[in-house]
């Protein structure tokens, strides 16, 4: 049974790639239950470019309609300049900050390995975990003195492997290690840091081609489907910290990592390791380390130490 219901009254959360997608859902429910909400989105096309700072400003406008609090923030965040001016939008119109939920990404053209581009490797960095540290770094110093804080981070599904993807992939992979890390930082100043992979009808979906498969997805993968669980992640309901979850449709799963006992004696040569490698693929003795302190003592445990 649901407990009572989670408001954000008297709390302002940042939100990147508000304007459309899974960032203006996030942003409209999280104003509809009480939030000030900073809108950032520069308005830009999926590959970066043709930047505009249209729906930023009409997401707010449509926040404030409906009787909510909303500022629209059009910096570019893959700059310095863009990352830190979000946060400093949220502490010059509320006077806080409590909430960050990073969801801005472009998204170039699927692109063999020969054909990855520099701008798009660069690019999809700068705007993910970049811009993401540095908005972290920004708004750390207000939530550690206020004794509360909420990060939600942006990976993919893709970090699974795509054929095409491996810039987009990279890129989103490197918030699971920004994640981990921050929540270690976070846990004793009641800051969270978790992560969420989803799955929803956006701009990037929307390349799918027509096909029973890609009528159902549209049907039932709505991005607010996604922002519930974002939602929750970002509310003080939740002490959650340094998890990732796969939302989407309904569905919420959590994603971990594992790492198997492994095999012994086989650093002596290169073909020991060839002899050892059919018993590594088989082995299945999984432990699931919380950090990396938890992993070399298991480690250490396995050598004897």
């Amino acid at each position: 049974m649901a407990g009572s219901e989670i408001r954000f009254d008297n709390q302002a959360v940042v939100v990147t790639g508000a304007g459309r997608g899974l960032g203006k859902a996030q942003a409209v429910l999280l104003a509809a239950r009480g939030a000030k909400v900073v809108v950032a989105d520069n308005g830009s096309a999926m590959d970066g470019g043709d930047a505009s700072a249209g729906p930023a400003e009409q997401v707010a406008a449509e926040i404030r309609e409906a009787g909510g609090e909303a500022v629209p923030a059009s910096g570019d965040l893959s700059t310095l300049e863009g990352a830190n001016g979000a946060i400093q939008d949220c502490v010059d119109a509320y006077g806080r900050i409590d909430g960050l939920a990073h969801y801005a990404s472009t998204c170039p053209d699927l692109k063999g390995p020969e054909e990855m581009e520099d701008r798009d490797i660069e690019l999809l960095l700068a705007v993910n975990p970049l811009a993401g540290m540095r908005m972290a770094r920004a708004a750390w110093p207000h939530m550690q003195s206020q004794g509360f804080g909420r990060l939600l981070f942006c990976p993919s599904a893709a970090v699974y492997g795509a054929r095409g993807n491996a810039p987009y992939a990279a890129a989103k992979a490197a918030h699971i290690g920004v994640v981990r890390c921050l929540a270690l930082e976070g846990a004793d100043h009641n800051i969270r840091v978790n992560g969420i992979l989803p799955g929803a009808n956006t701009r990037m979906t929307e390349a799918f081609l027509p096909s029973s498969y890609g009528q159902w997805f549209f049907k039932q993968m709505p991005p607010e489907r996604v922002a519930v669980a974002g939602a929750f992640l970002l509310s003080d309901a939740s002490d959650i910290n340094g998890e990732f979850f796969a939302v989407g449709g309904g569905r919420i799963a959590r994603v971990t990592f594992a790492e198997a006992d492994g095999v012994f004696d086989a650093g002596e040569s290169i073909e020991a390791v060839q002899e050892a490698m059919p018993n590594v693929m088989a082995d299945k003795r999984w432990s699931y380390p919380d950090d990396l302190t938890e992993r070399t003592l298991k480690v250490n445990a396995l050598f004897g130490q």
